[in-house]
């Protein structure tokens, strides 16, 4: 994937990863997570709802990098994990794109906040303020705005598993509502695949076959490939999650 940038060039793509790692990993884990879970792991807290304003507060140089800090006032709606209040402010980051020079990038995708839209994020305590858990990534999921059809909003002090499935049940409903792709990709949906993967395995697979009927071809293809992931594994799902025979 490529994207330009008027002010300059921003590359986005894997090939060129060690780049921008090599030059920040020494103050900053800006190494993505092996799966959706650890992600969980390294969080202080996880919470969804929606970015009520999002504005830009200063630049840092970090190992040579510039990277813009960005304050973001959030409306909690569920809880996944921790504590928060029900509106809070966080910080975020994105790379600081300079008019007057071309700036190359080559990674993950970077993070986006966008006021009015409803989040999955995840945040680490920074003193008596909260700040994301991986710096400058796109390691936020957007969601659907409406809520699951479920009085619970409060899933932090439940079992591991039952965290896990509430939170794909989110992933799913977002995923679902994606638009089919143009000829060629297989589009935003194919994005939430590997998360609901990494959470509930295979009790994902009903999730799965839902998109067997897309007429995206690209996107059934993918669909099929975690199906079939799933079959040649031998993973059941039991007791609400996924487990090997």
């Amino acid at each position: 994937m490529s994207k330009l940038i008027a002010a300059g060039v921003i590359v986005f793509g894997f090939f060129m990863i060690p780049m921008l790692m090599s030059q920040a990993s020494n103050s900053l884990p800006w190494t993505m997570p092996g799966n959706f879970v650890q992600l969980l792991l390294i969080s202080d807290l996880v919470v969804s709802g929606f970015v009520e304003s999002t504005l830009p507060s200063e630049m840092r140089t970090i190992n040579g990098i510039n990277i813009d800090t960005n304050s973001a006032h959030f409306r909690v709606d569920r809880v996944f994990q921790g504590e928060p209040n029900d509106n809070f402010q966080f910080t975020w980051f994105a790379l600081h794109i300079d008019g007057a020079e071309s700036t190359a990038y080559a990674g993950p995708p970077l993070a986006s906040f966008q006021s009015g839209k409803r989040y999955l994020i995840f945040l680490k305590k920074d003193k008596s303020s909260w700040v994301v858990a991986i710096p400058m990534y796109a390691i936020e999921a957007e969601l659907a705005p409406e809520l699951p059809p479920s009085s619970v909003s409060d899933f932090s002090k439940l079992l591991p598993e039952q965290r896990y499935e509430a939170i794909a049940e989110e992933l799913e409903r977002a995923a679902l509502r994606v638009p089919a792709p143009p000829p060629g990709v297989t589009g935003e949906a194919a994005v939430y695949f590997p998360k609901v993967f990494d959470l509930i395995g295979a009790c994902g697979e009903p999730f799965y076959r839902q998109f067997l009927s897309s007429p995206s071809p690209e996107l059934r293809a993918d669909a099929f490939r975690w199906l079939d992931l799933i079959r040649t594994r031998h993973m059941t799902c039991a007791a609400g999650s996924a487990t090997l025979k």
